[in-house]
Formats: C-alpha cells, sequence, structure tokens
C-alpha cells in the first residue's frame, strides 16, 4: 500500500526526472521544427509524428518508471541500481526515438512535372545519388534540399520518359535527371503554377475560404507567389512557394487537381467523374 509520505516521495523523483527530460526535449523539439522538419513538412511529412515519439520515450517513460520503482526505503546501492537501468532504458529509447525521426526527416524535395515530391533521408539511396552529387545539388544549402527535374515538352520523349518511369522506378525517383533547384529555372517551373481562382470555380466553400485567407494575408506579394501539388506523406495539399525566395510560403488545406484533372482538363475530369458516379449507382440498384 502506498501511504502518502510514499507518494509524496515518489512524486518528487517523478518531477525531478521530468524535468530533465524536458530539458532535453525541449532542444529536441528546437532541431525537429526548425532543421529537420521545417515548414511545410513539420505538418505533412511527420513532424508532429516524431515529436509524439519523442514524448512518449522521453518525457513518459522515464519519469513513470522513476515513479514506479522509486523507494527512499531502498538501500541507497538497490536504488542507485534501479536508477541506472531507468536511465539506460531510457537513453536507448531516446537514441532510438532520435534516429526514427532524424532518419525519416525530408531530405530532398524533387520537383518534376509540376509536382513537389518531398523524400525522407532513408529514401536517398533509391535515387542512386552518392553524398557527393547531393553536395553539389545542394550548393551550400541545408535540407531540406530542393531539385528539379527537367521533363521533356516534347510528348513523344515524355510519354517515353513515363513510360520508364513505370517500368524502372518513379520519374521522381530518377537521381540521374536531377538539376539544381535555383532561379534560372524559374521560367520552366511557373508554367506548372496552378491558376487558383479557375481551380476553384464549383469547389466547396471551405476551400474558397481557405485560399481567400492566404489571399487577404500575402496581398502585398500574391503577384509573386506560384500554387503547387505538394505530394507529401501523409497527404496531398497545394503549396504557395514565392518565386522571389524561392521558399515555400504555406500550406492550403486543399487537395491539388488528380492526374485526370491534369491530362482531360477540369471540365471533363468532373463530366467523367460524374458518369462514374451514375454508372455505379446504376449498377448497384
Amino acid at each position: 500500500m502506498i501511504t502518502r509520505d510514499l507518494f509524496t516521495s515518489k512524486f518528487k523523483a517523478f518531477g525531478i526526472h521530468f524535468a530533465i527530460s524536458f530539458s532535453i526535449f525541449l532542444v529536441l523539439l528546437y532541431f525537429i521544427i526548425f532543421h529537420w522538419y521545417p515548414q511545410p513538412f513539420f505538418t505533412t511529412d511527420g513532424g508532429w509524428q516524431g515529436i509524439r515519439i519523442i514524448a512518449l520515450v522521453d518525457l513518459v517513460l522515464g519519469p513513470t518508471l522513476t515513479f514506479i520503482v522509486f523507494n527512499p526505503k531502498k538501500s541507497l546501492k538497490l536504488l542507485k541500481m534501479d536508477l541506472s537501468v531507468i536511465a539506460a532504458c531510457q537513453i536507448a529509447a531516446l537514441v532510438w526515438g532520435i534516429w526514427a525521426v532524424h532518419n525519416e526527416r525530408p531530405y530532398l524535395v524533387v520537383f518534376a512535372d509540376g509536382i513537389f515530391y518531398p523524400l525522407a533521408y532513408y529514401q536517398i539511396s533509391e535515387t542512386g545519388l552518392k553524398n557527393e552529387d547531393l553536395d553539389k545539388l545542394a550548393s551550400g544549402a541545408k535540407p531540406p534540399i530542393k531539385v528539379y527535374i527537367d521533363v521533356p515538352s516534347d510528348k513523344k520523349e515524355y510519354f517515353a520518359l513515363l513510360t520508364e518511369a513505370t517500368r524502372t522506378k518513379p520519374i521522381h525517383y530518377m537521381g540521374e535527371r536531377y538539376k539544381r533547384f535555383d532561379k534560372s529555372e524559374i521560367e520552366n517551373i511557373s508554367r506548372f503554377s496552378i491558376n487558383m481562382d479557375a481551380y476553384l470555380k464549383g469547389e466547396s466553400m471551405a476551400w474558397h475560404e481557405e485560399y481567400q485567407q492566404f489571399a487577404k494575408t500575402y496581398s502585398n506579394e500574391l503577384d509573386n507567389m506560384l500554387f503547387f501539388p505538394l505530394n507529401a506523406r501523409y497527404d496531398k495539399h497545394i503549396v504557395a512557394f514565392d518565386k522571389r525566395s524561392m521558399n515555400f510560403v504555406k500550406t492550403l488545406n486543399i487537395p491539388p487537381p488528380d492526374i485526370d484533372e491534369v491530362i482531360r482538363g477540369k471540365k471533363e475530369a468532373k463530366r467523367r467523374r460524374e458518369q462514374a458516379k451514375q454508372k455505379n449507382a446504376a449498377t448497384a440498384d
């Protein structure tokens, strides 16, 4: 039975351990938010998930074990051994958590065929690139490193590339085609920008409100904004991109056009979707 004095002692030990763990957590939180998962990737590519992992192993595991095993009536030798085992378990779990979060951070952001594709650090090997290749592409920039793939404008060459992609690997994994992402490519990049006014016609009020809020906030910079699909790890969004600074500005909670809309146009894609719905409804009846 836990007496009041024992509970107080356990709670004090828990509090001391939690304070130390929280200090470590704040340092890791800084790296996750500002270095490993900078916006827009914090919300789209695992920043929140990373924080939950770190919080679980750092703020919950260690202090909770301390609360369970701590007892001032134990001998000093036994108490030191218990706390040493807890510290070892927490450090091992924390090292694993840091490794997992660091290994899954977005390291490359590939612009291919009008879409931004974030690639995690552990996926870099699939591109066939070596560290020296990444250093050349980065040109001093810190991860996530933006790279550009020049998609052929000739239809025959473009479909040949798509055929190769279905046979080998997706276009955004073709490291041999990567080019440095800089202002010299802005003209090629701009042609893929989504016309938001045209795209939002006939769409839900929530989408309109999301975009209008953004347009109001960035009214003075709106002429410099480009809008592209962001095919992130956990969802697909439209991301606003500043062509002057070459930086991401904001992730809009609006799904991008699907491939059918890109190929056939919005009106035709919508008509086909309606036809498919009617056909499915008729089949169900």
